[in-house]
């Protein structure tokens, strides 16, 4: 690493979680500064899941004279338990700290890759409250009172989980417990449907993997009201 750089690890509660399961901070990241001087702006990037603590853009923003906290929230590596208020939550918590502690006067959201979503849902949040609770989950107050960043930029982001996972679908699977159960007329490795894809086929292939996103969701409701 540059000797002119320095980081810091920190560590912190969350208005939503004081520990974790194993005893230790929820939420933690390194910040990443010129050394020996208080940036007075600061970038932030986290992400749903991946470890963004070393992020590849701390070092470059902090040998130009910035400051970079490459956050987690208490979902790095757990996606599965992913609750989209507990982790903005989790982030005003280091938009506290960059204020509070760090001393930084600007905050700028980055919104990298997957955290592209996450980081605008955040702004948005903060600037104009608008989420609606998880399934069967109470909105904590913390939610309504986050504190606003100065700028959002999104990085190489994409559109957000649904749009994303939807996309990837194989919308011509007609049973879910078997895989090879294909419908030849949305089959895109039928040569009779292309390549090249007519539109036609295209907007049927788009709406039926929107259809099979629903049927997936509504079964995962439906079993976990017989559970």
């Amino acid at each position: 690493m540059n000797q002119s750089i320095e980081r810091e690890f920190v560590s912190l509660t969350s208005a939503t979680s004081a520990r974790n399961g194993a005893g230790f901070y929820p939420c933690q990241g390194l910040y990443w500064r010129p050394k020996g001087v208080k940036p007075r702006t600061a970038f932030i990037a986290t992400h749903y899941n991946v470890d963004f603590s070393e992020h590849y853009l701390g070092e470059f923003m902090a040998a130009r004279g910035y400051g970079f906290l490459g956050w987690n929230t208490r979902f790095r590596g757990a996606e599965a338990f992913f609750i989209l208020e507990h982790a903005l939550v989790d982030i005003g918590a280091s938009v506290t700290w960059l204020r509070e502690e760090a001393g930084v006067e600007r905050v700028v959201i980055l919104g990298n890759s997957g955290g592209g979503s996450l980081m605008g849902a955040y702004q948005s949040q903060a600037t104009r409250p608008n989420i609606t609770p998880t399934r069967r989950l109470r909105l904590p107050e913390a939610v309504l009172r986050l504190p606003r960043c100065d700028f959002y930029v999104s990085l190489n982001a994409h559109a957000g989980r649904p749009e994303v996972l939807t996309a990837w679908m194989d919308p011509a699977i007609v049973d879910e417990n078997d895989p090879a159960s294909v419908d030849a007329n949305l089959d895109m490795y039928n040569p009779d449907n292309g390549p090249p894809y007519a539109s036609e086929f295209v907007q049927r292939y788009r709406a039926a993997q929107e259809a099979r996103n629903h049927r997936i969701t509504e079964y995962a409701i439906q079993e976990l009201e017989r559970i």
